[in-house]
């Protein structure tokens, strides 16, 4: 379940937070150049805002490597409590 969450944090990570290098090293106050891809999904692509694990097809991938351990942790929670609910049962009928 810790990996699982590692993972949908990672990926929040990379989809929302704005990343790029400031305008000015000296102004704390300075935006970054990029927006995260789920903020601006159709931003301009140079050679700024070029970042491997931001482009979709990537971001893409580590969603399907996400979703596959979801799948398996809900089931191993869901088939520990059926077992908890059937020795319950068992236990007052």
């Amino acid at each position: 379940m810790l990996i699982v969450m590692v993972m949908w944090g990672v990926l929040a990570v990379l989809m929302l937070s704005s990343y790029g290098p400031d305008a000015s090293s000296w102004d704390s106050a300075a935006e970054p150049r990029c927006k995260g891809p789920l903020l601006a999904p159709f931003q301009r692509d140079s050679s700024v805002c070029h970042s491997e694990l931001r482009q979709w097809p990537a971001l893409l991938g580590f969603l399907a490597l996400a979703v596959i351990p979801t799948i398996a942790a809900a089931v191993t929670v869901y088939t520990k409590l059926l077992s908890r609910l059937a020795t319950t049962l068992g236990n007052s009928g």
